[in-house]
């Protein structure tokens, strides 16, 4: 049985610097610097995320399952319920 190669002997060589390729105005779509832009769908939108138990994870998932919507969609829900519960008008998406 054969043994993964080892990335170790790999440490000293050079590396020749990436030229970075010429972009076009990308407009604010690409302010992250990753790359591509961004789909139209996220656009105007900002992240939120947060790290879970597997279980946590596994139960939404399995729960978005069933009910055929989007975990984000699941999320948005649980979200504008907490806002209601502390007296903040939800935000609907």
């Amino acid at each position: 049985m054969s043994r993964k190669p080892s990335f170790a002997n790999l440490r000293d060589r050079s590396v020749p610097a990436p030229t970075p390729a010429p972009v076009a105005d990308a407009g604010p779509a690409d302010t992250a610097g990753a790359g591509a832009p961004r789909p139209n769908s996220r656009e105007g939108r900002k992240q939120i995320a947060g790290f879970f138990s597997p279980d946590m994870s596994l139960a939404m998932h399995m729960l978005a399952r069933r009910q055929g919507r989007s975990l984000q969609a699941l999320m948005a829900e649980a979200f504008n319920d907490a806002l209601r519960k502390y007296g903040e008008s939800p935000i609907g998406d």
